[in-house]
C-alpha cells in the first residue's frame, strides 16, 4: 500500500472537491470582455438582419466578418457564438438553394 497519498479527502467546513473544480456555468463576462465582445455582437446582429430578409451575399459577408472577430476573442467565450455561426452557415445554404428553387439541401 503506497503510504505517500492519502486515500480519503477530508473537508472541513469548506466546498466539497466538485463545489471547488466546477466552473460556473453563467458566469458574467468582465467589463474588459464584454467591452470586446461589442464588435461581434454587432456583426451578428447585421448577420441576423441579412438572413432574416433573405439577403445571401451579405449573410456571407457578414458571417466571415462575425468569424473574424471571433478568431480575435478567447475559445472559451465564443463557443455560444460559434454553434451560432454554424447554423447560420447551415441556413444560408438551406435559404440560397430554396431560392435557386432546388428546393433544401439534405444534410447541410
Amino acid at each position: 500500500m503506497n503510504r505517500g497519498r492519502s486515500r480519503v479527502h477530508l473537508v472541513t467546513g469548506g466546498p466539497t472537491w466538485e463545489q471547488r473544480r466546477a466552473v460556473p456555468r453563467d458566469a458574467p463576462y468582465t467589463r474588459s470582455q464584454q467591452a470586446a465582445r461589442v464588435p461581434l455582437r454587432t456583426v451578428m446582429g447585421q448577420l441576423d438582419a441579412a438572413v432574416a430578409r433573405r439577403d445571401w451575399r451579405a449573410a456571407r459577408a457578414a458571417r466571415s466578418a462575425a468569424w473574424a472577430e471571433v478568431d480575435k476573442l478567447v475559445d472559451h467565450l465564443t463557443r455560444e457564438e460559434r454553434r451560432e455561426l454554424g447554423e447560420y452557415g447551415r441556413r444560408i445554404v438551406r435559404g440560397e438553394a430554396r431560392d435557386r428553387g432546388r428546393g433544401p439541401v439534405s444534410g447541410a
